[in-house]
């Protein structure tokens, strides 16, 4: 068979099982099988396959005929310009996503010497590695005041995450740590933060409830660790929360010590010690907006609120800023 007659009959079978766009999923499928860009693709449709590429090609196109996505079949996706592994154990980047790099390259992060950024819930670690590498190519030579955590319970997603970051030349500078949400890091000895620096959380932690789940067949192939997050959608944020609340009852964390471990070491707020400024970005539902605000308002007190729209006009992300 051909290109073109492959093509063609995959369509077919695609327009049947109504999924959009057919002809668009067939072409990036048939790319990434014979490793050639969609252009070649549609330049040849004269071309013979050959039988093992067409059997290939047709166990892809049923896989995507049950409603499999296109990235988990071809084991890639695109973010922010960037190509990163995917598969069944972490959640497909998404568009929206993007959002919260750009907000904080807005912060002039590269002018920062002191800053440590935390990606809770990391997944791919397409945001973390993403902004290692933009700062990099910003800075060539970081500073030394400036460290990449990451955290996420599930093995297999730091396996993935740690994969991404080697093949984008940054698994030097980001530390990946397994555990719940912030706990690895709260528990760990961290570099004191100086004086004027900065701590930036991002935070696209699972925020569907049961009933948008149910109504989404399209993400049933996703990890429901990286999807449902109780009755409100909210379970994991009011968690974080929780714990980015206790690094500012930490003391000492800017006075210059040479570290820190939270175990057992709580104690009120004094106003002369001051982690320096907090920014925590969380990527929300729309519909949680007014919750999400409150939320915040109980757990993290003072805390300044921004909430930004994606690119369709819709609530999809809160900024919180702390002293």
């Amino acid at each position: 068979m051909t290109i073109g007659q492959v093509l063609k009959e995959a369509v077919i079978k695609l327009n049947n099982y109504n999924t959009q766009p057919p002809h668009l999923d067939t072409e990036i499928l048939l790319s990434h099988l014979l490793k050639k860009p969609r252009e070649y693709i549609l330049a040849h449709p004269e071309k013979k396959l050959t039988q093992k590429q067409v059997s290939s090609f047709k166990f892809q196109v049923a896989r995507r005929a049950k409603g499999e996505p296109i990235a988990y079949i071809t084991g890639h996706k695109e973010f922010y310009g960037l190509d990163f592994f995917v598969d069944k154990n972490v959640l497909i980047p998404r568009p929206e996503t993007e959002l919260m790099v750009d907000e904080i390259m807005k912060h002039k992060t590269y002018n920062t010497k002191h800053i440590i950024f935390i990606d809770v819930g990391t997944g791919s670690g397409c945001i973390i590695i993403t902004l290692a590498k933009l700062l990099k190519n910003n800075i060539p030579a970081l500073p030394a005041g400036r460290q990449f955590l990451a955290t996420d319970i599930s093995k297999p997603a730091l396996l993935i995450a740690r994969k991404n970051a080697k093949l984008h030349q940054v698994d030097k500078q980001i530390k990946f740590l397994q555990g719940d949400l912030m706990e690895p890091i709260l528990k760990s000895p961290l570099t004191p933060l100086a004086k004027g620096g900065k701590i930036i959380i991002t935070a696209n932690l699972p925020y569907l409830t049961p009933s948008q789940i149910k109504n989404s067949p399209s993400i049933k192939y996703e990890p429901k660790l990286a999807l449902s997050a109780g009755a409100d959608g909210l379970k994991y944020y009011r968690k974080l929360f929780k714990q980015i609340q206790r690094i500012r009852l930490l003391p000492n964390f800017s006075s210059g010590s040479r570290g820190f471990s939270l175990a057992g070491r709580l104690k009120p707020p004094k106003p002369d010690l001051k982690v320096g400024r907090i920014i925590v970005l969380c990527e929300i539902d729309p519909s949680q907006t007014t919750k999400i605000k409150q939320l915040i308002k109980k757990e993290l007190f003072n805390a300044k609120i921004q909430i930004k729209k994606d690119l369709r006009g819709l609530n999809r992300m809160v900024v919180c800023f702390m002293s």
